[in-house]
């Protein structure tokens, strides 16, 4: 699904689940294989599944594919002190004054966040909340805070500091061109 289609909603429309960039293994140890084959392939492609056959809440439905069809492109092989460069780094030090402070700011909204959801960073660099399933065309990078995406092996707040070593900066950067 291009970036395009993830911002226009069709009557009509048929959703993909977009192909992973990775292996299944290749987010370890930051996010576990069985997490993520279980994320991935029972979670992520049900809400696709159940808004092309029309069952459950459309919105619902079409807004966990979107948000998910977000979520995994803009993860990559961890890396050590993978820090954000070009475009991303130049809005979160005109908004929030740097990197440090962004992560801080972001680590909190996401804290604050009570049951599932995500938080975000905005294309205008705000960070944001989504709370359970719901869709915004601002949404430029979503950080998924369902428990399945850190359960069994972390807390939330240990995700969250962690979390920052698979982001892939570049596709970020592209979101923000």
């Amino acid at each position: 699904m291009k970036l395009t289609q993830l911002t226009e909603a069709k009557t009509e429309e048929k959703l993909t689940l977009v192909e992973l960039p990775y292996a299944m293994d290749a987010l370890e140890p930051i996010m576990e294989r069985k997490v993520l084959e279980f994320h991935y392939k029972v979670l992520s492609k049900g809400y696709v599944d159940r808004y092309n056959k029309g069952e459950g809440d459309p919105d619902f439905n079409r807004a966990g594919a979107l948000l998910h069809n977000l979520w995994w492109p803009q993860l990559q092989p961890p890396k050590v002190n993978n820090r954000p460069r070009g475009k991303v780094a130049d809005l979160m030090e005109r908004v929030h004054g740097g990197w440090d402070e962004f992560k801080e700011e972001f680590t909190k909204t996401a804290l604050d966040l009570q049951g599932s959801g995500w938080c975000y960073m905005a294309k205008n660099g705000e960070i944001k909340t989504l709370k359970n399933q719901s869709w915004r065309a601002d949404v430029c990078m979503p950080i998924d805070l369902w428990e399945h995406s850190y359960t069994p092996f972390t807390l939330r707040k240990d995700y969250l500091k962690t979390i920052w070593r698979i982001i892939d900066w570049d596709v970020i950067n592209e979101r923000l061109a």
